[in-house]
């Protein structure tokens, strides 16, 4: 199993790191229809999403494991 950047912070993240964080949760989880998907038609990336979206997404996805 892959150690992720999340499980080696020490800190709380930023936002930049919640986006990084939820991306990276995301790819692990990603199936290959998914990819060819994104690759084919594009999408809008985590950059684009406001900060408290992506502080809400992130505290649904991990908040439970802090």
């Amino acid at each position: 199993m892959r150690t992720t950047d999340r499980q080696l912070r020490t800190d709380a993240p930023t936002i930049d790191e919640m986006r990084w964080d939820i991306a990276e949760h995301e790819a692990m989880n990603m199936q290959t229809k998914e990819v060819i998907d994104y690759l084919y038609y594009g999408f809008d990336g985590l950059e684009h999403k406001p900060d408290c979206e992506v502080s809400d997404e992130w505290n649904m996805i991990f908040g439970e494991a802090e």
